[in-house]
């Protein structure tokens, strides 16, 4: 009997070749044989750095034979375009660069990426959990800031670095290593704030979320990396520089409302225009003294600041009530006051601050929340130390609203267009959970 030729197997040849079962070159991209009649070659679209490895000679048959049964198995359901390759071929694969030997390979994590992924796992299991506390979008739950936001950022690096740096300062203020994770809330939003520049003039239905989470995170981040506690010279000063802050980062829903209650955000978006309320009467007399005030003012401030700032004020009360952390209401009164109201707190008018602390309320009833924690109490300490003694009956409300360690009373809110005699059913209610 004549002994059979010995023959090289062209173990890592194109697909093609295999078929027609002739020796392929394995020239990539494209092998020879395919280059020669123009035909699709397999080596063009193949994973260059996947290495087929020959089983060991030293394995026994029966070990080989279920191991190669176990892979056939294994891969049966996944069509990978490598189908025709023989059981042998399939048995062992190593994810390495060529020339390198696959039991050496070892993929190891920078330190910075390491404190990314901390960062992102932390946002993830609690960050995202303090911002659902403080607005909980109707209807929602917590994959609205858990996973979708989070898929948002991983398409803009922008608000990624918006999440990691919040995520980085709720760590600070829950004391987990303060000033390392400040640090690195700092270098996080400043690298966001640089990327999210470029986007403000040109908002696409592509970035258009992603823009409005940044800015919701930036709110957020502005109240928690500001302490209206910690010593200052001029805490007046402070405040006016935190709220400008607020203020820009959410001109988006005061540019274009109707764009946002359009898109995914609406369970987020207030009434525009806000209805006429009635408040309960004793915030009702808080609205009557500081609209006498305004009346003794020169009208130009009276009809072009106070009396709309005021009616702000209103509405702020009005949805702080209705909505209870439902809906993003506690930057609405920085935002839609007028500008020169924010000149007139910064330059220390009486009226001015005055009105400045009983929106305060409004953060007090957050208190519990670690974004919001401090912020309502600091306001009104930081407006009665500044007021002359004339204008304290002004805030006395807010101070005992502060002052006091239950939650606010049950008011009674609803549209001033309804009759005074609404069955109760058509009230709406504060909870005792504000």
């Amino acid at each position: 009997m004549p002994q059979r030729r010995y023959h090289n197997k062209s173990r890592h040849g194109c697909l093609q070749c295999k078929k027609n079962r002739t020796k392929c070159d394995e020239d990539r991209p494209q092998c020879g044989r395919c280059r020669r009649i123009r035909s699709a070659c397999s080596l063009a679209t193949q994973t260059a750095n996947l290495v087929f490895v020959a089983p060991r000679n030293a394995m026994p048959q029966n070990q080989a034979s279920n191991d190669s049964s176990r892979v056939i198995n294994q891969s049966s359901s996944i069509s990978d375009g490598y189908g025709s390759h023989s059981p042998s071929d399939l048995m062992s694969v190593a994810a390495s660069t060529p020339g390198t030997e696959h039991s050496d390979v070892e993929c190891d994590f920078t330190d910075i990426e390491k404190e990314r992924l901390k960062l992102m796992n932390h946002y993830a299991l609690h960050t995202s959990k303090s911002i659902t506390d403080v607005i909980i979008p109707q209807d929602q739950n917590q994959s609205f800031w858990g996973e979708w936001v989070t898929e948002l950022a991983f398409k803009h690096n922008f608000l990624l670095h918006g999440l990691l740096g919040l995520s980085a300062l709720h760590l600070a203020l829950r004391g987990v290593s303060a000033q390392r994770h400040t640090v690195m809330a700092i270098r996080h939003h400043d690298l966001g704030v640089a990327m999210f520049r470029p986007h403000l003039s040109n908002i696409t239905p592509e970035n258009h979320d992603a823009v409005f989470a940044f800015s919701c995170i930036v709110v957020l981040y502005t109240f928690g990396i500001q302490r209206p506690f910690e010593p200052t010279e001029d805490p007046i000063d402070r405040l006016h520089q935190v709220f400008s802050l607020i203020r820009g980062s959410s001109f988006l829903v005061k540019a274009d409302h109707e764009t946002m209650a359009r898109s995914r955000w609406s369970v987020l978006m207030l009434p525009h225009p806000f209805p006429p309320t009635v408040l309960s009467s004793e915030l009702e007399d808080v609205l009557g003294k500081l609209l006498s005030r305004a009346a003794m003012m020169p009208k130009a401030a009276r009809m072009g600041i106070y009396e709309p700032t005021i009616q702000t004020l209103r509405h702020s009360l009005a949805m702080a009530v209705m909505y209870r952390r439902t809906k993003m209401t506690f930057s609405y009164f920085a935002v839609m006051s007028p500008p020169e109201f924010w000149s007139m707190v910064r330059t220390g008018e009486p009226l001015a601050l005055v009105i400045l602390a009983n929106y305060a309320v409004t953060l007090h009833w957050l208190r519990r929340n670690i974004w919001m924690a401090y912020w309502g109490k600091g306001i009104v300490e930081a407006v009665h130390q500044k007021l002359p003694l004339g204008w304290r009956e002004c805030i006395a409300w807010a101070v005992q609203e502060t002052d006091s360690h239950s939650e606010p009373d049950e008011i009674e809110v609803y549209s001033a267009s309804t009759s005074n005699s609404l069955p109760e059913k058509d009230h709406i209610i504060a909870s005792s959970t504000l």
